[in-house]
């Protein structure tokens, strides 16, 4: 399989949610502040599997690709993503940090991973809605469970609220860019607090 060159990345990251009551107004919000605000052009449906492995350095912990493909435009490029730890030893910094790794692909990507020692961990389905302000990115999506694996029809919402994420990505760290995001999210209070992730313990 011939895999295009990958784009290894500085991602900055906020999130958040908002009940389903409140979506109406964020949405709204967010059409007045993107450049994105044709309902029909920014919404999305995705199908995202997890496959991990077992590290070879410590027992306790493994590594999770994500592979992700559109199902509202199924002639789309599969995507195959890692997002590495959250960097929690600066509590200046604005927003979250992490390194992320994307690279399109097509659909034998699970197989490959398969035969490489990746097990199916699980799947969901998130459906939503996506804007773009500069560089950054924010979706608004709902999280859907499947009980059993690939048989979409018994998919059941995670929970009532649409998480919300701010994201940008630079290929060098520019911490400065958190600075932007922090404006932006100022501009959607109260409706949704966007905050730092917390690192895993």
């Amino acid at each position: 399989m011939n895999l295009p060159q990958n784009k290894n990345q500085i991602q900055y990251v906020l999130a958040g949610s908002v009940p389903a009551s409140n979506l109406k107004f964020l949405l709204h919000r967010l059409r007045g502040l993107c450049e994105q605000a044709a309902v029909s052009d920014n919404c999305f449906e995705d199908h995202e599997a997890v496959y991990t492995i077992k590290s070879s350095t410590t027992s306790s912990s493994s590594v999770s690709f994500r592979v992700r493909r559109s199902l509202a435009h199924t002639d789309a490029p599969h995507q195959v993503r890692y997002l590495g730890a959250v960097e929690g030893n600066d509590k200046n910094r604005a927003a979250t940090m992490r390194n992320c790794i994307e690279v399109d692909t097509n659909d034998s990507i699970t197989s490959f991973l398969e035969q490489i020692g990746f097990q199916f961990d699980h799947e969901t389905i998130l459906r939503g809605f996506l804007f773009r302000k500069g560089a950054m990115r924010i979706t608004v999506s709902r999280l859907h469970k499947i009980p059993e694996k690939g048989v979409f029809s018994n998919m059941l919402p995670m929970t009532d609220s649409y998480l919300v994420e701010l994201t940008l990505n630079t290929l060098v760290q520019q911490d400065s860019l958190c600075l932007e995001m922090r404006a932006f999210a100022e501009h959607l209070k109260p409706i949704v607090l966007l905050e730092k992730i917390e690192p895993k313990r």
